[in-house]
């Protein structure tokens, strides 16, 4: 860990706060993204396989995927990952994401416009435990990803499909059917339509934070929206819930 404070602080990060992230197992490098390079994000991964938690935003063309790659294979405990912005990212090291960290919950890929279904479909393979994904920006994502995704992965509660200019209601249908503990949601195109809107509000009981924005949306689609957020949410799902024995996921018939 001494070698990776070291990195850290020759990178412009103070002593103190580079040790206190790094025994927390975490490593924030929001504010120092014009220093970070691949192979600083190499050197520190490797003297730090225990780091459960990465956020790389706004590192933008300096890191690509050989460091993601070297990251992942290093630090195979991650849950949180972050790359918002750092536009030389492609399918490659998200890939090796899904391939490396099974236990991923959190991603965030905002402006990663490199981004495919490839990546999502890899995601849904690999990371059942998926809970927040923020696809904003990811224009190449189609429904079929995002079909996928939410039928392997029962506890996703987040996702940001803002941007997403492919997507179109079959995607806001999956979810609906598919994610019972579903929480927030937020997308921006031409395709959404009130029909959206409705299914949400029918079937998303405990969805609180709704942002769809898009020409289709009418003034009752608002107006369901608002409901969404203002309506009494039923108490949390048992532990164990989006687990199946036989019958289908035990939430069955738990929030009718």
């Amino acid at each position: 860990m001494e070698r990776a404070i070291q990195i850290l602080v020759g990178i412009g990060m103070p002593e103190n706060k580079a040790r206190l992230q790094l025994e927390n197992n975490r490593l924030n490098l929001f504010n120092y993204g014009r220093e970070v390079t691949d192979s600083s994000v190499i050197r520190i991964t490797k003297n730090c396989p225990g780091l459960t938690e990465i956020i790389l935003n706004l590192c933008g063309m300096n890191i690509t995927d050989a460091a993601i790659i070297s990251m992942v294979d290093n630090c195979k405990g991650l849950a949180t990952i972050s790359l918002n912005f750092c536009r030389s990212i492609t399918d490659t090291a998200v890939i090796a994401i899904a391939d490396n960290c099974s236990g991923l919950t959190t991603l965030y890929l905002n402006s990663c416009e490199k981004i495919t279904d490839a990546s999502i479909n890899a995601i849904a393979e690999n990371c059942p435990d998926m809970t927040k994904l923020d696809l904003n920006g990811c224009k190449h994502i189609t429904d079929a990803a995002i079909i996928d995704l939410v039928e392997s992965c029962p506890r996703l509660t987040s996702i940001c499909l803002a941007g997403c200019w492919n997507i179109t209601n079959t995607s806001i249908f999956a979810i609906a059917e598919n994610c019972v503990n579903f929480t927030s949601i937020i997308i921006r195109n031409d395709n959404i339509t009130d029909d959206s809107i409705i299914e949400l509000h029918a079937n998303c009981v405990y969805l609180h934070h709704v942002q769809c924005y898009g020409p289709k949306i009418s003034a009752t689609g608002r107006q369901l929206i608002e409901e969404i957020k203002t309506r009494p949410k039923p108490p949390p799902l048992k532990d164990g819930w989006w687990m199946d024995d036989g019958t289908g996921p035990q939430c069955k018939g738990m929030i009718n």
